[in-house]
């Protein structure tokens, strides 16, 4: 049996959860006190991980040779991985490996000059060479060069749409740790203050994020839009240092939009497609809602946010996507196709499904079997 060595506190817990099949692992990361986590809430659901080997082996299943590296994929391959370390999945962690090795640990758009969209292929990169030291410093070279040249320009302006704080903060944030370099975290905060502020996308009065700047001061909160810019602040928050001087303001902001959200949230347990007018497409989606359920969910498990308030709103929409996303043959149906408001590919279908979807919703089911101990 070969012995794995692992870079980081934060690998050693991932490489430990790929190699158990059963029992608890408690872990801290070397940036953040450890969290200690109350019994499971009441309403917590029986079956989160055989729902997600449901859904992601129906993917792989018919998916078998991946090598798109574009960011619908990326966004997959994070759901992968973390559903391999829930289930402790050789087969979901070999299956990043192949991608990535089948990729040549490349970006779409090459290492000089590429944006956010390309860059979400590079924090699966990261996380397989974090994972094991048997990785070379190549497999991240170009992730590495692409986002370095932002560190090194002045524009803060790149992201100009939502969906990139998601694509790109987390490369940022998981290099700067491996570099040690403050530099990688300062970058990334000024180019998320221009989204937020400059720009003006964040909404300090609804607490959400409008798409980008056509839809600033209308009534359109997209709602995979939101759960790009959530679920980025929690991928940013698991390793971001303590001690950085804007942590505060990206919890801050998550706790806004917790707050929001939970409002926002149907009967169903599903969000709308449109989070400042439910009635516009009042059908189930599942790619926003499995976002708000990781970012909320990680939020519980991190001290972050309360788990009285917010436990019975992720754990009321796992249900909902267990019962009604999740076809009987492990499709992952009602997915928004690929767009940039509510009314993008419309209709949402049960056959409606996306790889960026299946991989929103293998991080919902890691953070939630987490808080519900399963």
């Amino acid at each position: 049996m070969r012995t794995t060595t692992f870079r980081s506190s934060a690998a050693l817990a991932f490489g430990l959860a790929c190699a158990l099949t059963a029992g608890t692992v408690t872990t801290a990361d070397a940036q953040s006190p450890a969290v200690t986590v109350a019994a499971p809430p009441a309403s917590c659901p029986t079956g989160i991980g055989t729902t997600m080997a449901r859904v992601n082996d129906y993917w792989i299943a018919h998916h078998a040779n991946p090598t798109d590296r574009s960011w619908i994929t990326g966004a997959y391959f994070t759901g992968d991985l973390a559903a391999a370390a829930t289930l402790g999945s050789q087969q979901y962690s070999s299956y990043a490996q192949k991608w990535a090795t089948t990729a040549k640990f490349a970006l779409a758009g090459g290492g000089s000059d590429t944006g956010a969209d390309d860059q979400a292929a590079g924090q699966t990169y990261i996380e397989l060479y974090n994972a094991d030291a048997a990785h070379p410093a190549t497999d991240i070279a170009q992730i590495n060069q692409s986002v370095l040249t932002m560190v090194n320009r002045p524009a803060t302006d790149d992201w100009w749409w939502v969906d990139a704080l998601f694509m790109a903060m987390p490369d940022f944030a998981k290099l700067g740790v491996i570099k040690n370099n403050t530099a990688y975290f300062d970058k990334m905060y000024a180019l998320f203050h221009n989204t937020k502020q400059t720009r003006g996308l964040w909404d300090a009065n609804k607490h959400l994020w409008w798409r980008d700047g056509g839809y600033t001061g209308k009534n359109i909160y997209w709602s995979r839009g939101n759960g790009w810019a959530l679920a980025a602040l929690a991928r940013v928050l698991d390793v971001l240092p303590s001690t950085d001087p804007h942590r505060a303001e990206y919890v801050q902001t998550m706790q806004q939009m917790a707050a929001s959200l939970k409002t926002a949230q149907q009967p169903s347990g599903f969000w709308p497609v449109n989070l400042g007018d439910a009635t516009q497409y009042p059908g189930p989606e599942t790619s926003g809602t499995a976002f708000f359920t990781y970012g909320l969910s990680w939020g519980i498990n991190h001290g972050v946010l309360d788990a009285a308030t917010y436990a019975p709103v992720v754990t009321k929409a796992w249900k909902a996507m267990a019962t009604t996303s999740v076809q009987a043959n492990g499709s992952l149906g009602y997915v928004q196709g690929v767009g940039s408001e509510p009314g993008s590919s419309q209709p949402v279908t049960a056959g409606s499904t996306a790889a960026y979807g299946v991989g929103g919703f293998l991080l919902a089911g890691n953070q939630l079997a987490k808080l519900c101990g399963a």
